[in-house]
């Protein structure tokens, strides 16, 4: 069986709008943009199949809760891994026979396609329909039939634009430690 992987940005609608009869899955991190779930609504509409899986992670029904609870940081990988990777792989080896998912990278991804063509497994393939299209050709190709052309990802990603301040404030002790004032240590003028 095919399936297209769903983020709800512009590549991954653009090959959802391009191969539709081939069932979409996204997975709810907690953290999707809305304009994710629009282009998933459009879709549904347009009588696209999308299925929705959670990010259940350690009893907590989303990503985002589980971090927030727990008081993590986000960060890239390990959010992927955990967030999305780890249902999605569930989902594709819970269905019997072999399983192809097409993935959305484009031109210029050449190389992130090749490092998760290393991950094939022979249960599930990963192909990549889409390594032939720019971005911008993509851009106008969903915006003339009505969706929103942003990019997409989890809005508390340190990745992001303009990720929250509790996620800088992690993101900063995480990888330069505690300023000294916060350690108690006197900072000294040398002048």
């Amino acid at each position: 069986m095919m399936w297209n992987n769903y983020s709800g940005g512009v590549c991954s609608t653009a090959m959802a709008l391009m191969y539709p009869k081939i069932p979409n899955v996204i997975v709810n991190t907690g953290g999707n943009y809305p304009w994710a779930w629009r282009n998933v609504h459009k879709l549904r509409q347009e009588r696209h199949k999308v299925i929705v899986l959670s990010s259940f992670v350690q009893g907590y029904p989303t990503y985002f809760e589980y971090i927030r609870k727990n008081e993590l940081m986000p960060f890239y990988m390990t959010c992927c891994s955990k967030a999305k990777d780890m249902h999605l792989d569930y989902f594709y080896n819970t269905i019997p026979g072999k399983q192809v998912v097409n993935i959305g990278f484009i031109k210029g991804e050449e190389r992130r396609a090749e490092r998760l063509a290393e991950k094939n497994t022979r249960h599930r393939i990963f192909n990549f329909p889409m390594l032939d299209y720019e971005r911008d050709t993509l851009v106008k190709f969903i915006e003339d039939r009505g969706y929103i052309a942003k990019k997409t990802g989890c809005w508390f990603c340190p990745k992001q634009e303009n990720p929250p301040e509790w996620v800088l404030t992690k993101f900063k002790k995480l990888y330069s430690g505690p300023l000294p004032e916060e350690q108690g240590i006197e900072v000294l003028d040398h002048e």
